[in-house]
């Protein structure tokens, strides 16, 4: 654990950088790419400036990254789809939506993104605190709840477990590491979170003891019924400090995803540079759900949008 809290300090220094430092010779007459990313204590923030780090460094000088922060999914999906960015992480169901002009673009279907590859399958849960006394889902009724950030896929996951369980709560939307903080300091009762480890959850650990909310058998039957894009599975022990059994919970899966406005050449060198040898050493140091990169050519065909020309080509050679 200390070696992850250790790399998303790295990470979130890094992006500091990015913000305050001198434009490199010829960078201002760069083609520059927008990255909508996250927001700090977010499993974002430390992937998307993992890969702004590594294609900056890996990408011919005419091409620059640029990090824009972000709630999350949500709020990536539709800016993606609206023309205001040229790359993002987003989940299957955004995805899926923005193309069929549902949920998030309710009526205002997109034909702009377009999927380079599949970048993991992502836990989503709830954590309180183990002096809460709150041991299943159903113990969250009432309570106050941060549902995720502020146009997160964490707050939107959040919200669809609670309603397919009937749970009502208290809710609310912070930043990531707000909400650590608010259930550090006894503000609120627990917070939900995808992905793992998730920094603000690491930290918080290490001053309090944790408890990751299980969630049943019956619990999941409802919560997969809600949308396809949900599946069955399980958090491993030991991602957190105090957790020492897997903990059950629900999975999707989260891509990178383009701009159809991109060039297919720089498509795919993004595609080329995350999947050479030196690029996948690199990104899993960074964050180690970055292990799960793959090309899911059948989950690509269930969600409906296209891949990026540039991301095909790349497909069509390294299957």
């Amino acid at each position: 654990m200390k070696k992850c809290l250790g790399l998303s300090l790295i990470a979130a220094i890094t992006l500091s950088l990015f913000a305050v430092a001198p434009q490199a010779q010829g960078a201002d007459k760069a083609q520059r790419f927008s990255f909508s990313a996250s927001n700090p204590g977010g499993t974002w923030y430390t992937m998307a400036g993992g890969l702004v780090q590594l294609l900056n460094d890996k990408m011919p000088p005419e091409y620059r990254f640029d990090i824009v922060a972000s709630g999350g999914s949500v709020e990536n999906t539709r800016r993606l789809a609206m023309g205001e960015a040229d790359i993002t992480l987003t989940y299957s169901s955004h995805l899926w939506e923005a193309k069929n002009g549902k949920g998030i673009l309710e009526g205002r279907p997109s034909d702009v993104p377009r999927i380079l590859f599949q970048l993991y399958n992502s836990s989503h849960y709830f954590v309180t605190l183990k002096d809460k006394n709150i041991r299943s889902m159903q113990d969250l009724a009432g309570k106050k709840v941060v549902l995720g950030s502020p146009g997160s896929g964490s707050s939107d996951n959040s919200r669809r477990s609670l309603a397919a369980l009937g749970i009502t709560v208290d809710e609310s939307e912070l930043a990531f590491k707000d909400a650590a903080r608010a259930l550090q300091d006894g503000h609120v009762d627990a917070l939900g979170m995808s992905g793992h480890p998730a920094s603000g959850i690491v930290e918080l650990a290490a001053s309090k003891d944790i408890y990751v909310i299980p969630f049943s058998d019956a619990d999941l039957d409802k919560i997969v019924q809600v949308t396809p894009f949900f599946s069955k599975g399980e958090m491993p022990a030991n991602v957190y400090k105090g957790q020492d059994s897997p903990v059950p919970c629900f999975f999707f899966s989260v891509y990178l995803a383009a701009a159809k406005s991109m060039p297919d050449d720089v498509a795919y060198k993004v595609v080329e540079i995350a999947f050479s040898p030196e690029g996948k050493k690199y990104l899993v140091s960074v964050h180690p759900q970055f292990k799960g990169i793959t090309n899911d050519a059948a989950g690509v065909k269930q969600i409906g949008v296209p891949y990026h020309p540039g991301a095909e080509k790349y497909w069509q050679t390294h299957q």
